[in-house]
């Protein structure tokens, strides 16, 4: 005759299971607002950033309103609404059409060295751009060949990484092929390895998939690469239990 579960625990289980629940809930909904947060916080600064510079610019242009209550009213560009966003769009088109044109990166070429000469705002520039010049990188697959395997640090295991390059090496007379090892979850650092073509192991999974299987730390892989869940029967288990 098996054991009845007292009520008592029946409702300390189902507790459990409920703050279990709320936990895992409020994980999920904090990992996705997490980005998002992010990305308005930089957007917004960079607005306000671009608006500063505009404002000055924008408070010299009065418009002349009519007001039923006080009669004729005197407002700045500044003071209406959008403009502000739209000075924003337009600068930041602005420089785009410059960083695509011949002309324009010379001009930027010009304020960067320039900026280059300042010791410490040299410093965050770099450091800003760098990150910047990585994710683009990153999100320009097309940067990649293909998706390879090598093993490290045994045979068995192995290191996933981006083909760059193929080139042959007159000293070692082989064909030599240039893979970038990115580290896992921030792939924006990682090491470049030379290795022999015959080494490596060309995988089936997408640039997509093995960005996203990176970034993860493993937890978002290829839905056909996706091993089936073991079966509790198929587990060993250990001897004596």
């Amino acid at each position: 005759m098996t054991d009845e579960i007292p009520p008592s625990k029946k409702k300390i289980v189902k507790a459990t299971k409920l703050v279990a629940t709320f936990r895992n809930k409020l994980v999920a909904g904090v990992l996705v607002a997490i980005p998002l947060v992010v990305t308005i916080w930089v957007l917004n600064l960079a607005y306000r950033f671009i608006k500063g510079i505009s404002d000055p610019f924008l408070r010299q242009v009065v418009i002349v309103e009519a007001d039923r209550a006080h009669g004729i009213a005197l407002k700045t560009l500044a003071d209406t609404p959008a403009v502000g966003f739209i000075v924003t769009v337009l600068l930041l088109l602005l420089l785009g059409v410059m960083a695509t044109n011949v002309l324009g990166k010379k001009v930027l070429g010009t304020f960067e060295a320039l900026l280059l000469k300042v010791p410490f705002v040299a410093t965050v520039y770099l450091a800003v751009k760098q990150v910047i010049d990585s994710i683009n990188a990153y999100g320009n697959l097309a940067t990649f060949k293909r998706v390879v395997y090598i093993d490290y640090p045994s045979t068995g295991a192995k290191l996933i990484g981006f083909s760059t390059g193929v080139f042959y090496d007159d000293v070692l007379g082989e064909e030599m092929t240039s893979v970038i090892l990115p580290t896992s979850p921030n792939p924006m650092t990682g090491f470049l390895i030379i290795v022999p073509s015959r080494s490596i192991i060309v995988s089936s999974m997408t640039m997509e998939q093995a960005t996203k299987l990176i970034v993860s730390a493993g937890l978002i892989v290829p839905r056909s690469a996706a091993a089936p869940r073991m079966r509790e029967r198929d587990i060993p288990q250990e001897i004596g239990v």
